[in-house]
């Protein structure tokens, strides 16, 4: 497996269930990095009130300075994560920032990335976040549209009119791939992929406003300190040799990502996709030819199975650099397990018990014997024997190795474990 290790963690789990077990449980599994929403979709921001932002998420307890002060202490990096233009709590508060859907008008808790206003707020939130407190790194996720059916607001169509849109074409354009009788989905695209110049400009002016939004945030950042490392959580699709999806519906490009970041952070999710591990690996090859150090995210939530996660997980580690590693989506959807001799220790991170476990080597589930482990919870479990085509070493081998995987579950349903190297 890669060197390095990182996790998503939203704010609830050191706030239910404090830093200290919330680091504890990473150091378990050989998390190097977490990635902690600082300020996620509701806009309230998990630290204390810095910056002029609107809330916070408890104001009794600075959740980002607990876990800084633990994750620390285990030699794990936090990087603070922030949701961008996505903030319920600033759209609230100026309903008018809101990005305009294309016929729904402002119908979302999602600020318009153009938005100078709210661009200049989160600036000043960005760098009293990294003035006062001692991150590893800014994290920046949503540094996009999330559709191409929303940034219709009358200043929105003027900066396409301007940039070379025939405003009527590119309504035409739009009706056709998403709101006619019969849509066309491939419409707008194709028409981007044939040089059409409404939908090039629709799509450069899209991509130049995330642009300079990104570069903002950096930009508050490494005024306080220039060695920060900036990562971005990127929507997997500008890894393509094709990036026409990514280009228009998000305004996101990983060439422009490739300038200003340190660490990308593609999210080939393979079960949100329906892909397999090939398609993870696809993904990691596509970031990282754009010359940009790679944690692949890979997919440890609902949806997911031990087997589909050690097969992701498989094929990153079998990368060469600049993949430097993997990072789970997300702490408290995963247990954590690792080998201690013909045993593996198994710590349950999840919020139901663990009631059953089952080997699965081709095809055949094999039950294995073990206490049920509850909530927070450690146990035991004995290891199978290795297949006889497995590599005779450690019963870990036996584990990550074809065709045997490790299979959990909290009654009838599946729950999902990490296997650590």
């Amino acid at each position: 497996m890669s060197k390095r290790l990182g996790i998503w963690m939203w704010a609830d789990l050191p706030l239910r269930h404090g830093a200290e077990r919330a680091s504890a449980d990473c150091a378990f599994a050989g998390v190097t990095d977490i990635f902690f929403l600082t300020k996620g979709l509701n806009g309230r921001a998990s630290c204390a009130p810095i910056g002029g932002v609107l809330g916070v998420a408890d104001p009794d307890r600075d959740l980002l300075r607990e876990l800084l002060d633990a994750a620390h202490a285990r030699g794990i990096r936090v990087h603070a994560w922030l949701t961008s233009a996505s903030d319920a709590l600033y759209k609230a508060a100026h309903p008018e920032s809101g990005l305009v859907h294309f016929t729904r008008g402002r119908d979302r808790d999602i600020v318009s990335i153009a938005d100078e206003a709210y661009a200049r707020y989160l600036e000043g939130f960005v760098a009293a976040l990294v003035r006062q407190y001692p991150v590893d790194g800014l994290h920046l996720d949503y540094i996009r549209y999330n559709h191409a059916v929303y940034g219709w607001s009358e200043d929105d169509a003027r900066r396409y009119a301007d940039a070379g849109a025939e405003p009527e074409h590119l309504r035409r354009l739009m009706i056709r791939t998403f709101f006619a009788d019969a849509p066309e989905p491939e419409c707008l695209f194709d028409a981007y992929r044939a040089g059409d110049e409404s939908a090039t400009a629709f799509a450069r002016v899209r991509r130049q406003n995330v642009l300079a939004f990104a570069r903002r945030m950096t930009a508050a950042a490494r005024a306080e300190r220039p060695s920060l490392c900036v990562s971005a959580a990127l929507m997997p699709e500008g890894a393509y040799a094709d990036t026409a999806f990514s280009d228009v519906h998000y305004g996101q490009n990983y060439r422009d990502a490739a300038a200003m970041v340190d660490l990308a952070l593609p999210m080939a999710y393979s079960q949100a996709y329906g892909q397999d591990a090939a398609w993870v690996a696809e993904v990691a090859r596509g970031t990282a030819a754009y010359g940009l150090p790679v944690l692949v995210g890979v997919h440890a939530y609902e949806g997911g199975t031990g087997e589909t996660l050690a097969k992701d997980m498989r094929a990153v580690s079998a990368l060469d650099a600049p993949v430097e590693g993997a990072a789970l989506f997300r702490a408290g959807t995963v247990a954590f397990a690792r080998a201690e001799g013909k045993q593996l220790r198994v710590r349950n991170t999840l919020d139901a018990p663990i009631t059953g476990f089952h080997a699965q080597e081709s095809g055949a589930a094999v039950p294995l014997r073990f206490d049920a482990i509850p909530p927070g919870g450690e146990g035991m479990i004995s290891l199978p024997d290795a297949p006889q085509d497995a590599p005779q070493s450690a019963p870990l081998d036996a584990l990550q190795d074809a065709p045997l995987f490790l299979r959990a579950f909290s009654g009838e349903d599946e729950a999902r474990v990490f296997v650590a190297p």
